[in-house]
């Protein structure tokens, strides 16, 4: 009984060894791809086109900028110099 079992188990393994080297064998190299690029501007001003929307549901046109609701850019937060700041994890 110990026998067939060992004789089992190693033909399950050499089988799932032959797989993975077959499937290796098979994968081949795709040409590479050229990067696609985006020359346009942004308007400089009005309404923009919604390109995503994240998982928190803030919208963003195509170049990353965040969105009202309106359409129109949201200026990105900033922290006046010597303005106190909380800093989360540090005493």
């Amino acid at each position: 009984m110990f026998v067939r079992l060992s004789l089992l188990t190693l033909t399950l393994v050499g089988v799932a060894g032959m797989a993975g080297v077959a499937d290796a064998a098979t994968m081949t190299q795709s040409a590479p791809m050229a990067p696609i690029v985006d020359n346009s501007s942004p308007p400089a001003s009005g309404k923009h086109k919604v390109a995503f929307t994240d998982e928190y549901g803030f919208r963003y046109d195509r170049w990353g900028n965040r969105l009202d609701s309106a359409g129109h850019v949201i200026a990105p937060p900033h922290t006046l110099p010597g303005a106190r700041v909380i800093q989360n994890g540090h005493s």
